[in-house]
């Protein structure tokens, strides 16, 4: 039984939120990762089901935490870095579309915004996850493995849950 996308986001929102609380982040900050949480939850559901990052969760949630991080007086700093990765991100999926696709770097921008300087770090953490399970994998299943597509989006969210944290 798959979880429904309702769970996911309300999931996902209070990862992020019980690690904002912990980590004492103002309610800005806290608004601006439970809707990264929320829309990271809904995503993986869906990446895990359909192979696909819908642009109705992503740019949205985007759009919205772009604005709290403008309210909450972003540095423009903090978002060179990321936004160096988005257009490398971008880049390599119109490159190798079978590798990276663009709804990942949409979900990267939705980091970027959520997460501010962290975002090259939770997309560091979430390759480094994605290619452990890969390996794994090809242990397990040696040849077949080669085959197997990995849908990212549990990784980025992993991977910016372990950004935060660190």
């Amino acid at each position: 039984m798959k979880p429904s996308p309702a769970i996911s986001a309300i999931a996902g929102a209070l990862a992020f939120l019980l690690i904002g609380a912990d980590l004492g982040f103002g309610l800005i900050v806290l608004a601006r990762l439970v809707i990264l949480g929320g829309a990271l939850g809904q995503v993986v559901g869906c990446d895990l089901r359909e192979r696909r990052i819908p642009n109705r969760i992503v740019l949205p949630a985007a759009a919205a935490c772009a604005a709290l991080s403008v309210i909450d007086g972003v540095r423009l700093s903090s978002l060179i870095g990321g936004a160096i990765l988005i257009a490398v991100l971008f880049t390599a999926s119109l490159v190798r579309p079978a590798w990276l696709g663009m709804g990942d770097v949409k979900l990267a921008l939705l980091i970027l915004c959520g997460l501010h300087g962290a975002t090259l770090l939770a997309v560091m953490l979430a390759v480094a996850l994605a290619v452990v399970v890969a390996l794994l994998f090809t242990i397990r299943r040696g040849r077949e493995a080669l085959r197997l597509s990995l849908p990212l989006a549990p990784f980025m969210a992993a991977g910016s849950l372990l950004a935060l944290l660190i």
